[in-house]
């Protein structure tokens, strides 16, 4: 298996060079395909990549899967979505993701997501458990989601009453891909996001792996602290609401807020979890 991913950068000395490796690390049974489309980055960004990928594809940094294949490209663009829909262009693998140049793949992340992939060939989306860090890397909330309803997906659920779908911890067959308006993912700065998944959610159900693959890195000055601007992006791509995907919501928040893991294992009917020594699907 191969698996794919895009990250989009601009001047992101601080903090590309652990995002590179946290890909390039990943250890397992599979191939990686890594994309990088820098915007036309003026800090050492470029330099930053150019040299951890030519120490893995030189062998002076040993690798810890089967393959690693790299490509870099830079270019003006217009805005994360835009570099993003360059770099699906180019995917070759059988599963697909993409991560900020600032966050995290929490090491066998990949080995996992290979896991699910193989045995179930009817997943087709995949998510695992939130994770937030702070600016210095430390782990500083997860949780078990309670699922994630196609329907409450598209009504943008969550996002307004409960927490976003985690973009960096989510993968995908690349093939809902060719379901997706490139032109119009192009053109959002920043719920491009949610305009995916909406897409995605037309086609396929969300399956929540019960495992930590990745995480969000919280610091000043991230593009979603433009909240209010974010969320009139997401109230464009979103369905309308009624009363009754409201009341839904309301019921699905409390059962995030208040009912332990053992009970949030039982709501969500897309849920694997690893037992008797293997990944398995409710049935």
């Amino acid at each position: 298996m191969k698996i794919s991913i895009v990250t989009a950068c601009l001047n992101a000395e601080q903090y590309i060079e652990e995002t590179l490796l946290s890909v390039l690390s990943q250890r397992g049974d599979f191939e990686i395909e890594y994309i990088v489309v820098d915007g036309g980055s003026t800090d050492h960004t470029a330099e930053i990549v150019k040299d951890i990928f030519s120490a893995y594809e030189s062998g002076r940094s040993a690798i810890s899967c089967r393959k690693i294949t790299t490509g870099f490209f830079s270019e003006k663009d217009e805005g994360l979505y835009d570099a993003l829909s360059k770099g699906f262009a180019r995917l070759t693998g059988d599963v697909a993701g993409y991560i900020n140049a600032d966050d995290l793949y929490i090491p066998r992340a990949f080995s996992t997501v290979a896991s699910v992939f193989e045995t179930y060939p009817e997943v087709r989306w995949l998510t695992g458990m939130p994770v937030c860090y702070n600016a210095d890397g430390q782990i500083i909330d997860t949780f078990l989601p309670v699922g994630y309803p196609g329907r409450l997906i598209r009504k943008g659920i969550f996002g307004k009453m409960l927490p976003h779908i985690q973009q960096e911890s989510t993968f995908w067959r690349p093939k809902l891909l060719g379901h997706v308006d490139m032109g119009a993912l192009k053109e959002f700065r920043l719920a491009g996001d949610f305009f995916l998944w909406r897409s995605f959610s037309l086609q396929t159900d969300l399956y929540v792996v019960r495992s930590c693959l990745s995480g969000y890195r919280t610091r000043p000055g991230q593009l979603t602290g433009q909240m209010h601007a974010y969320e009139r992006e997401f109230d464009l791509i979103a369905e309308k609401m009624s009363w009754l995907d409201a009341l839904q919501g309301k019921i699905l928040k409390k059962a995030h807020d208040l009912l332990p893991d053992k009970y949030k294992r039982k709501i969500n009917r897309r849920l694997i979890v690893f037992k008797d020594g293997m990944w398995r699907k409710r049935s």
